[in-house]
């Protein structure tokens, strides 16, 4: 490897993979850092979701535009890593029924394709949904292996020629007398070894921590790190992602993965990103609020 590579991307998730994935085909030599090993950080701990954008499309239309792209094209070029489930909205209760006209209205604002279906028809293919049910909405989410995705990416820009050196930490950034980013500081954990790389430009992609790397160039943006509580059930009690039809809220998400169903999530602050406590009251929540989507949990 030359010792100025053109890019040196910081962090081995899903951004740091995908960037990598897309420098690498555009020609660029590519060194990718991670203190941990791929998708060890926020990435591997998410629940798998592919969003179709029906969350957001209320209150947020520039996500849920994102969203449905980004779940259209990851389609497209990353299907071994997504179950092709679909998902629904569902409404219990009057106030989600009240808020059915402006899901349809954002929905279709949004260019995310929903049908409204009866619920004895979506009773037949999820015996286990709430009985309660008042209505539901066809979106389409998927579940996703946060995993292969990453390193669907990762395998792809390897074969490109970028290389990928898991545990190495940066602690500094390397500034020329302008202030320019010109290379990095960096601790090989596994070896216990410090060293030196130069670039033409590096890549923060290191999510809840890009605070921390903005820093050492002494910059700053505001990010305020919201990791949040799941919980799993070691029982696949459904096959389709299920979202509850009203604003965005705790626990009003049941996504199915593998031979099992994540159900959240809770979202709070947090000062220190790599010390992220469990409230036991938000876990009982999570179980109140799944038990009113599926009893069966």
């Amino acid at each position: 490897m030359p010792d100025k590579p053109h890019a040196i991307v910081i962090g081995a998730g899903f951004t740091g993979c995908a960037i990598s994935h897309d420098l690498a085909l555009r020609g660029f030599l590519v060194t990718v850092l991670e203190r941990g090993e791929i998708a060890s950080g926020t990435s591997g701990r998410t629940h798998g979701l592919l969003h179709s954008g029906g969350r957001y499309c209320v209150k947020d239309k520039e996500s849920a535009i994102e969203c449905i792209e980004e779940n259209i094209l990851l389609r497209k070029i990353a299907k071994q890593c997504i179950e092709f489930n679909g998902g629904f909205f569902v409404a219990l209760t009057e106030e989600d029924l009240e808020y059915a006209p402006l899901f349809e209205q954002g929905a279709q604002e949004c260019g995310i394709p929903i049908e409204k279906l009866p619920v004895k028809d979506v009773l037949r293919l999820e015996p286990n949904f709430s009985t309660q049910t008042l209505a539901a909405y066809t979106v389409p989410d998927g579940s996703f292996d946060p995993l292969r995705l990453a390193l669907a990416f990762a395998a792809t820009a390897k074969k490109n020629g970028t290389e990928f050196r898991t545990y190495h930490q940066v602690q500094d950034l390397k500034l020329d007398g302008k202030g320019n980013v010109v290379g990095v500081k960096v601790w090989d954990r596994a070896m216990d070894k410090h060293c030196e790389m130069g670039c033409d430009m590096v890549i923060n992609a290191t999510g809840a921590w890009a605070g921390e790397i903005t820093k050492m160039a002494r910059a700053s943006v505001s990010v305020t790190p919201t990791p949040g509580v799941m919980v799993a059930y070691d029982k696949r009690l459904i096959n389709h992602v299920i979202n509850r039809l009203n604003a965005p809220g705790d626990g009003d998400i049941i996504i199915p993965q593998r031979r099992m169903v994540c159900i959240g999530t809770t979202s709070f602050e947090v000062s220190d990103v790599d010390y992220i406590p469990v409230y036991e009251d938000q876990v009982a929540e999570m179980y109140r609020c799944a038990v009113e989507l599926v009893p069966a949990v």
